[in-house]
């Protein structure tokens, strides 16, 4: 991969969630907060995947998706508007579902950590290593 793939992809990313929070008026779209996680595109420019992680836990996921698809030829135009490539790639937009993960796995550890021992003074001075 070429040094130039990650600034693309940074730009794209940008440009993309912008797009999205002040020009996109898709209804569905409307109340939901997304976030651009990543952007990965290919070295020939043809397309984009842009990975969309929903912040609504109660929102549709697969509405969400299918609004984000239906939004990708303005998306397109406009990106050629604003820039200054010979190619501009196609968007493919995957729901990306880590920061829910995280979040998921972060809610367990904050469950279990109460029930953990805290260390005696004989383990912080090991290292809480077992003698």
């Amino acid at each position: 991969m070429t040094r130039r793939m990650p600034k693309v992809d940074d730009l794209i990313q940008s440009e993309v969630a912008d797009l999205l929070r002040r020009h996109v008026k898709h209804p569905v779209l409307a109340d939901v907060m997304l976030s651009i996680t990543r952007v990965e595109t290919s070295p020939d420019l043809q397309s984009a995947r842009i990975f969309v992680s929903i912040m609504d836990d109660t929102a549709n996921a697969a509405e969400i998706r299918e609004a984000l698809e239906r939004t990708e030829p303005f998306m397109h135009r406009e990106l050629g508007k604003r820039l200054h490539m010979r190619r501009i790639p196609h968007l493919k937009f995957i729901l990306d579902r880590s920061i829910a993960e995280g979040e998921r796995i972060a809610s367990i550890l904050r469950e279990v950590a109460p029930t953990i021992p805290p260390l005696t003074e004989d383990e912080h001075a090991d290292g809480g290593r077992d003698a």
